[in-house]
């Protein structure tokens, strides 16, 4: 292979000096490929390969470097002067003329490896895209060494402006390729809609992926991973809101939030492009005036969907319930909470967020009110499976509310506290049917509390009370353990609070020799009622002091004592008020009206007025908390009445 000749410009002009800062030295592992070697006898020489040669072997970055050289030496010598000899400026025009086309010749074949880069896989196409890009950075760097020379004497082809050119290129292939995606062929998705935003989505996609395992190691120095992210987030924003103009069917609805949510983002943030491409930098996908009315479409429609799924379920409810293991049973919570659960489900996939999903439950609200509707009519028709009904839907009552305190972040606070105060509701509409009929059929035995005839014989009394309480205990081996238990803590305090309420009532008047009786047929009666129901199932264990503390009250001697007792029993049960007092302790004809006026005084100051009842953890279930007792106890004593009562014991 022979070396050009310098042409007679060149020889001239070789001498010269640039007037703008030397050219950024270009170290490149491939250099030694671009000598060829000559033998000249005993030994051999490298010489440099020529343009042609470079341009040939795909040694674009040292072809550039060489035409750049060219270059310089061409417009120093220009900006000298090369002096009025007409064969010299004839032979300057023409090597301009050739160097032009040597740099278009160049930049073609720099374009078209560029526009090849999808293609790339084997370490010679990489190497050549990175030589392409060499030749796009020299090129940009060789225009800012340019800037500010004036335009007569700057080469015509200066700036060349080749990053542009790159990058407008680059904007080209990504949408062509866009453009061309296949419709997705998954023949479960009949949606032309959907069809098309998957085929792009998939397209990206795999586009991304080859970008950063093949292309990314040829642009050193930049990410042109995040380039590319960039150009294809434009696309796709683009068809996406081209599409969401039209509006949209309520499928391809979820489908486009699902893409903007969830998959597009997943795509963008997966392990191979983790690191090369920022995802926070790219502006959203739909803007905000375009993407919440969709969200809203949504929204609105999981909601009707699942308030329709409730409505339907609650009407099935209407056939007898079924026994499984002995106890009644319904579907009808399992159901709603599937189906509750299938819509929260379905919204997180669509919006990718918990907390905006929170909304779907309202719906769970407007059921509960619609079921307490229905089981009041259950109640108030008092058919024939009235009992059985009943008895499958206390469970279902339990399951829900276990459902609401286990999931709670799927519930505002303020919804989370209506739903649970909603089903307590309930449950009480369903404990007060079957309590009902208990009060009913112990009316008369609770009549004989308080009386001289309880007084003498308060062991048989009790015994009649308790022998009609396990009566009605024994028809409820048919309901669920949890919901006896329920049911059973519900009736436990209501039999002792209308105990209470009873003697608290009566009018008898305990003298020195019977109150010590009285006090120890409450101890009496108080264990026997405890022992049974516990026995039974009730979780109702702090109930056990009630009657014990009254019964103090009736022998305490001290009055500092009965201040005591009266103080501690307000702190234990915050709706013991002063109508309790006064209504209990006239039964004491010992106090004198003083001392009557001094304990009601003293009680009034240690007891804040309207203490509200507070449970001791805020998840506690109101059913097991006995601080609340005193309220279920109706007691009717104005202050002159209780004075009255008091006075007339003395």
């Amino acid at each position: 292979m022979t070396v050009e000749p310098p042409s007679t410009l060149e020889r001239v002009i070789s001498p010269s000096k640039p007037k703008f800062p030397k050219f950024r030295k270009v170290n490149l592992p491939f250099f030694k490929k671009n000598l060829q070697v000559k033998d000249t006898g005993n030994q051999t020489s490298e010489i440099p390969l020529t343009f042609k040669q470079n341009l040939k072997e795909q040694h674009f970055a040292v072809a550039g470097k060489q035409l750049i050289n060219r270059e310089e030496r061409l417009f120093s010598v220009k900006q000298d002067g090369v002096g009025s000899s007409k064969s010299l400026v004839e032979e300057e025009e023409d090597y301009e003329e050739s160097l032009r086309k040597d740099f278009e010749e160049l930049l073609e074949e720099v374009w078209l490896t560029v526009e090849n880069s999808f293609e790339v896989q084997t370490e010679n196409e990489k190497e050549a895209l990175k030589q392409a890009v060499l030749v796009i950075q020299q090129e940009e760097e060789q225009d800012r060494r340019w800037e500010g020379v004036a335009e007569k004497e700057c080469p015509p082809w200066r700036p060349r402006c080749c990053r542009q050119t790159h990058d407008s290129l680059l904007q080209n292939m990504v949408q062509r390729r866009m453009e061309e995606a296949k419709l997705d062929s998954n023949t479960d998705i009949k949606s032309s809609v959907q069809k098309e935003i998957t085929g792009k989505g998939k397209q990206l996609k795999q586009d991304l992926l080859h970008i950063a395992e093949h292309v990314r190691s040829c642009y050193p120095g930049e990410n042109v991973c995040q380039l590319y992210a960039k150009l294809y987030h434009q696309e796709f924003c683009a068809k996406l809101r081209e599409i969401t103009e039209y509006g949209l069917s309520d499928a391809d609805c979820s489908h486009v939030l699902q893409w903007v949510n969830i998959h597009y983002p997943s795509i963008l943030r997966c392990k191979e492009l983790k690191g090369v491409i920022e995802y926070e930098q790219l502006e959203a996908l739909l803007p905000a005036n375009m993407f919440e009315p969709l969200e809203e479409q949504c929204l609105t429609q999981i909601e009707d969907t699942l308030q329709t799924w409730c409505l339907n379920i609650l009407k099935k409810e209407k056939a007898e319930p079924e026994l499984r293991d002995g106890c009644y049973f319904s579907c009808l919570a399992i159901d709603v909470i599937k189906c509750v659960h299938d819509a929260i489900t379905s919204a997180q996939k669509v919006l990718g967020s918990c907390s905006k999903s929170q909304r779907i439950t309202h719906q769970i609200k407007e059921f509960l009110i619609s079921y307490q509707d229905y089981l009041k009519n259950v109640t108030e028709d008092n058919q024939g499976n009235t009992d059985t009904v009943l008895k499958a839907n206390l469970l279902c009552i339990r399951q829900l509310r276990e459902y609401i305190t286990t999931n709670q972040e799927l519930f505002p606070a303020h919804l989370k506290s209506d739903c649970r105060s909603l089903l307590v509701s309930i449950r009480e509409l369903c404990h007060g049917y079957f309590t009902k009929s208990v009060h009913k059929d112990l009316k008369g035995t609770y009549a004989k509390l308080g009386t001289s005839e309880w007084l003498k014989h308060s062991e048989h009394v009790c015994g009649e009370l308790l022998e009609g309480v396990d009566t009605h205990i024994q028809k409820l081996t048919d309901l669920d353990k949890t919901c006896l238990q329920d049911l059973l803590s519900h009736l436990h305090k209501e039999v002792l609070a209308e105990y209470v309420r009873t003697l608290m009532k009566k009018k008898i008047k305990l003298g020195k020799a019977n109150i010590q009786q009285a006090a120890e047929a409450l101890r009496d009666n108080n264990q026997r009622i405890h022992t049974l129901f516990i026995e039974a199932g009730s979780r109702m264990d702090d109930l056990k002091d009630i009657l014990e503390s009254l019964a103090d009250l009736l022998t305490l001697k001290e009055l500092h004592t009965i201040e005591l007792e009266l103080a501690n029993l307000s702190k234990s049960y915050p709706d013991f008020c002063e109508a309790h007092v006064c209504a209990w302790l006239h039964h004491r004809p010992t106090l004198s009206t003083a001392e009557l006026r001094m304990i009601k005084e003293t009680f009034s100051e240690l007891r804040e007025p309207n203490t509200p009842v507070e449970t001791d953890h805020q998840e506690q279930d109101p059913l097991y908390s006995s601080r609340d007792f005193f309220s279920k106890v109706f007691v009717r004593c104005t202050a002159q009445q209780s004075l009255g009562h008091m006075l007339s014991c003395i």
